[in-house]
């Protein structure tokens, strides 16, 4: 039997981002044994340089297993243990402290009924809360003191990190502190690369939550609105926490590369749907839901006054329901 070389690295490399948190789930393998497997890192150059001196022999392939295995333990550790801002999974391309830079000039105004927020940070970090009133305030820092692209009127607000230039790493992270309103419907789309985001949305009405996140740690506390309709989630290669209020809501997490965590109040209906994938672990036992197929549902669900329905869909993925110590950070 021939071996494909190529295929022989992707194998490896999907085969330990699916073992390892799998191995972690089943007690095999503590979480702190695996959280700092991304410092392994350099080996990938090992690996570059093995394959260099090997590659006119019949070894040439080691290198490339060697570059794909590191990648693989890289990346399951990070399914595993998820990625923080912080002190947890590096942000690739994107350094710094978002303190270290230079503050832009604050600004503020106000919105008028059912308005949009559409959110866009690139290499940083964010904190949103909601206050009373109707008006909004963002300040915090950027590399240069240049306050990010903000487009605003009575019904909607935009704001985006402007695009860097040079080596991504060798800025400050931008770091902003956005207050929105409470009296005002709000629907939020937020995209976040390469960042982390805190968003507190006690006393907010809300109308439909988009999360679009790619390498970077999120906490959504939605446990205080006073109003959710829908949530829709994307996730690559992060982790994210997920607070929900005692209201109905329809929605879908879908998470590639990453851990979800999931909070839900007692007493409401629940039904979670699920994906029949081996690379996906899902932590749905112990509170009493039932599984049929591919969905876990709370019993006394359709006639329960407040209901939650999710897909909780992926790859290479974790989703824990109610975990000790709560999902907001």
């Amino acid at each position: 039997m021939r071996i494909n070389q190529g295929f022989l690295g992707w194998g490896v490399f999907l085969i330990l981002v699916g073992a390892i948190p799998l191995a972690v789930n089943a007690g095999y393998l503590a979480a702190d044994q695996v959280g700092d497997w991304w410092r392994y890192w350099p080996l990938i150059l090992v690996g570059i340089g093995i394959g260099i001196i090997l590659s006119r022999t019949v070894l040439n392939w080691l290198g490339g297993l060697v570059v794909a295995a590191t990648f693989g333990l890289m990346v399951g550790s990070l399914v595993a243990t998820g990625i923080t801002g912080g002190g947890g999974f590096p942000m690739i391309g994107c350094g710094g402290d978002g303190g270290a830079g230079t503050p832009f000039a604050a600004q503020s105004g106000q919105l008028t009924g059912q308005a949009s927020v559409h959110l866009d940070l690139n290499c940083g970090d964010m904190k949103v809360n909601a206050a009373e009133g109707s008006g909004w305030n963002l300040e915090g820092y950027t590399a240069t003191g240049e306050p990010p692209e903000v487009q605003s009127g009575p019904a909607s607000l935009a704001v985006e990190s402007r695009e860097r230039t040079g080596i991504g790493f060798l800025g400050a992270r931008d770091s902003w502190r956005l207050t929105l309103p409470n009296a005002v419907p709000l629907d939020i789309d937020l995209g976040l690369d390469a960042g982390s985001g805190d968003l507190d949305m006690t006393g907010a009405a809300l109308g439909r939550v988009q999360v679009d996140m790619n390498a970077g740690d999120i906490r959504l506390s939605l446990g205080g609105a006073t109003a959710l309709t829908g949530l829709d989630i994307g996730l690559n290669a992060g982790s994210i926490g997920v607070s929900l209020p005692a209201r109905s809501v329809t929605g879908a997490i879908e998470a590639n590369a990453g851990s979800v965590q999931i909070c839900v109040p007692s007493g409401v209906g629940l039904r979670l749907r699920t994906t029949d994938n081996l690379t996906v672990s899902y932590d749905y036992e112990g509170y009493g839901l039932v599984k049929e197929g591919d969905t876990w549902t709370s019993p006394g669900y359709e006639s329960a006054a407040v209901r939650i329905d999710l897909a909780t869909h992926g790859a290479a993925a974790s989703f824990s329901l109610n975990p000790e110590g709560g999902c907001d950070g």
